[in-house]
């Protein structure tokens, strides 16, 4: 493994789907891409371009799977959609209507490409596709990320103002492989299902490992054995598991049976820092990363049963005992 220092602080990356760019923020209202990564040789990437077309903190990035497009999102509420014109040379942003009214936490394509799905801090989701004949990105918006929990622990005060743990924020978001099922993870201590299918953009429906699809922005399912913030949730690649881990340091995995069937959960706890981000690497295993600086490898047995494997970077005793300075895990750039 090698690390590169790109700047400072890097809030949010993405690579393009042949990874030979990269687009970074670094903790500004700026995005920059480099091309030619695919050099093992860093100081051949090429600073492309520098894109500066949002007003606060860039809060989320990712490239399409299908089109060289790149979406990002911000504090400032806004979303961008970016497509690099040849003939100009240059980065053009088209327009997306969020209608959110806190700031953009984090942004997902659909595999299909046709829609990405923007988390915010209003406690929403905006799924946003292209309008054609507007020639801009509009969004339907999912609302329903409303739990008990906040209004039980934090009641409204004499002075009519609500707990900022009441503000839920939806943190993470990830898509079925169906590009019709959407996965969210929220403050609110809740994992949830929303069907994100839309008629005019999907074609058919398809449920999933659901009975049958529900209307827009309807929960399909919902799972609130975290305990607390839910920081991240992902999808397996086959889409008949999810799982989703929690600030207390706990790990959630659900299992999908037929088409209708209740399906089965499973935690797992452990005793390091909790995680930040998941990545299923297969439908038996798991890599998350957090604030233990190191990614967690978590598997299955042939009887189905998770368990925490092994930290991926290996650390020397020598390192380990000096506590060797982890600010080069926040700056940094790694290739696995």
């Amino acid at each position: 493994m090698s690390v590169f220092n790109l700047t400072d602080s890097i809030t949010c990356h993405a690579w393009n789907r042949d990874r030979s760019k990269v687009a970074i923020c670094p903790n500004t209202n700026e995005i920059w891409i480099y091309s030619n990564c695919q050099a093992v040789d860093v100081a051949q990437w090429r600073k492309e371009a520098v894109l500066t077309e949002h007003d606060m903190v860039v809060s989320g990035l990712d490239w399409s799977p299908v089109h060289d497009m790149l979406v990002s999102c911000s504090h400032d509420r806004s979303a961008f959609v970016w497509k690099y014109e040849p003939s100009e040379r240059k980065w053009k942003p088209s327009l997306v209507v969020l209608r959110i009214t806190r700031a953009a936490m984090t942004v997902k394509w659909s595999p299909n490409g046709k829609k990405f799905a923007v988390g915010s801090s209003a406690k929403c989701v905006s799924v946003c596709y292209y309008e054609q004949a507007e020639n801009w990105w509009i969004s339907k918006v999912i609302k329903k990320h409303k739990s008990t929990y906040a209004s039980i622990l934090f009641p409204l005060s004499s002075s009519s103002h609500c707990h900022p743990i009441c503000h839920r924020r939806v943190v993470d978001v990830d898509w079925h492989p169906n590009s019709q099922l959407l996965l969210t993870a929220s403050t609110d201590m809740q994992c949830r299902v929303f069907a994100a299918y839309v008629p005019d953009v999907d074609g058919a429906p398809d449920a999933g490992p659901f009975a049958a699809m529900a209307p827009f922005g309807e929960v399909m399912a919902e799972f609130d054995n975290a305990n607390s913030w839910v920081t991240a949730a992902v999808w397996s690649p086959s889409g008949t598991r999810l799982a989703f881990t929690g600030h207390g340091s706990s790990i959630h995995f659900v299992h999908f049976g037929r088409p209708g069937e209740v399906p089965t959960l499973q935690t797992v706890r452990f005793s390091h820092l909790p995680l930040t981000r998941l990545l299923f690497l297969s439908n038996d295993a798991v890599v998350g990363c957090g604030h233990d600086f190191n990614l967690l490898l978590f598997t299955t047995s042939p009887q189905g049963f998770w368990s925490f494997s092994e930290f991926l970077d290996k650390k020397s005793a020598a390192t380990t005992a000096s506590k060797v300075d982890k600010s080069e895990f926040n700056n940094g750039i790694y290739i696995l």
